[in-house]
């Protein structure tokens, strides 16, 4: 059913010079990057985008702890004021006059309004992505230095 036909794929010379070409160039690259010990441009802006983000999260904290103090002290003063409501009430009756009308508390104590959370939630993100990033990039620089240590370590036991 099935035929088996040899089949032959030749190139032509300028492709195999092309080939060749790229293949000397890429070991090159590849050897000089492999131990490439210097600081790159990509820690420093990677760093600097984290400081960024932490200020903004730190801005967004100082939001979230006015807020919650402004909840207490509203929710102090509602608690005051339905004391007193309520003293006076009782004062009231012993006069013999009748208790103050109900007032509604929410009209009065308007709940003030949250901050954004989505904001925050997606600043954190961004923390997180930017410390695996420098994570990343720290731990082969590391590798690559003890990987150098170990290299000059041994020329020079050679040497001796």
């Amino acid at each position: 059913m099935f035929e088996e036909v040899p089949i032959v794929i030749k190139n032509s010379h300028l492709i195999n010079v092309l080939m060749w070409e790229m293949e000397q160039k890429s070991a090159v690259s590849d050897k000089q990057e492999l131990l490439n010990l210097s600081s790159s441009n990509h820690l420093e802006k990677s760093l600097q985008l984290l400081m960024d983000r932490v200020d903004d999260m730190s801005q967004d904290i100082v939001k979230y702890n006015t807020f919650s103090r402004n909840v207490s002290k509203q929710q102090q003063q509602k608690h005051q004021y339905l004391q007193r409501r309520q003293q006076e009430n009782t004062q009231r009756q012993t006069r013999g006059e009748p208790p103050l009308p109900e007032e509604d508390i929410s009209k009065m104590f308007k709940p003030p309004q949250p901050p954004p959370r989505m904001d925050t939630l997606l600043i954190a993100g961004q923390i997180n992505t930017y410390c695996q990033h420098i994570n990343e990039f720290t731990s082969q620089n590391l590798a690559k230095m003890f990987m150098a240590e170990a290299l000059q370590g041994h020329n020079v036991l050679k040497k001796s």
